[in-house]
């Protein structure tokens, strides 16, 4: 038997000099969760708890707000400046549309200044019905109209067209709009047109019948944001048909050309 007694003493030492692994169960058997005897409903306790009631809608009273335009212009006679804010105020359908703009010089002040007030009513879609004031104080003398008109309000275009009667009885009518879209990233190009026209004459204000007044512009704007957007651009302006031959006669230049800069803000 002493023979047998190192083969005795290594296989009973084998249990204990095994892997340790081998001695565990396998982990995957140990995370596997066991089946249940019943389906989960589909909707568990905290779904099925009530909503908490919504808080009640308030109405917006400022629809928008809008500095289209507030520029340096830099033209032949001499460097100006130009504006143009609106705003749409009140409910959902009826409501109040506010213009102010114009323009002028830094050596001979203000040229021109207009101030639209018309009550405006949402018929569908962006469309606007308007009627009421329009009030131009330059260039001298000034002058009051009665207003009918409709505004198209889109999410990046306007278009309004307006008949226009003078407080002298002299009929008008104005076409006018823009529109912005993206070129790259925060850039935005924005074309935009007006265009006036007059029935008769109307020799005090210097203004013809027939088209009396065109303007172009095309402004590339950089936007930071919608309440913050700086712009470069070019404007092209010029009194048409008898009014610029009231112009030439006056020793005026009907037209006029500019290189803008300046700043849009939207809110």
């Amino acid at each position: 038997m002493p023979c047998f007694r190192p083969l005795l003493l290594v296989l009973g030492l084998l249990p204990v000099a095994s892997p340790a692994a081998a001695q565990r169960l396998p982990y995957a058997e140990m995370l596997d969760a066991p089946s249940l005897p019943y389906d989960i409903p589909a909707e568990s306790a905290a779904s099925a708890a009530p909503a908490p009631a919504a808080a009640p809608r308030q109405g917006k009273w400022l629809q928008y707000g809008l500095l289209d335009r507030f520029e340096w212009t830099a033209m032949r006679g001499g460097d100006g400046y130009a504006w143009d804010f609106s705003a749409l105020v009140g409910g959902e359908r009826n409501r109040v549309y506010v213009d102010f703009g114009g323009d002028g010089l830094f050596s001979g002040g203000v040229q021109s200044a207009e101030l639209d007030m018309l009550y405006s009513r949402a018929v569908g879609g962006d469309w606007d019905l308007n009627a009421g004031l329009r009030y131009d104080s330059r260039p001298h003398p000034s002058r009051l109209y009665a207003t009918l008109g409709a505004q198209y309000n889109g999410e990046t275009s306007w278009l309004g067209g307006f008949a226009t009667l003078s407080q002298s009885g002299v009929p008008g009518a104005r076409l006018t709009g823009y529109t912005s879209f993206r070129i790259v990233g925060p850039l935005r190009l924005q074309p935009s047109f007006d265009v006036e026209a007059a029935a008769r004459d109307m020799p005090a204000l210097g203004i013809g019948r027939g088209f009396t007044y065109a303007e172009g512009g095309l402004r590339l704007r950089y936007e930071i944001r919608a309440a913050f957007a700086p712009y470069v651009g070019v404007s092209w302006a010029r009194d048409l048909g008898r009014t610029a031959r009231l112009d030439r006669a006056a020793g005026d230049d009907p037209e006029t050309r500019s290189l803008v800069l300046g700043l849009h803000s939207e809110f």
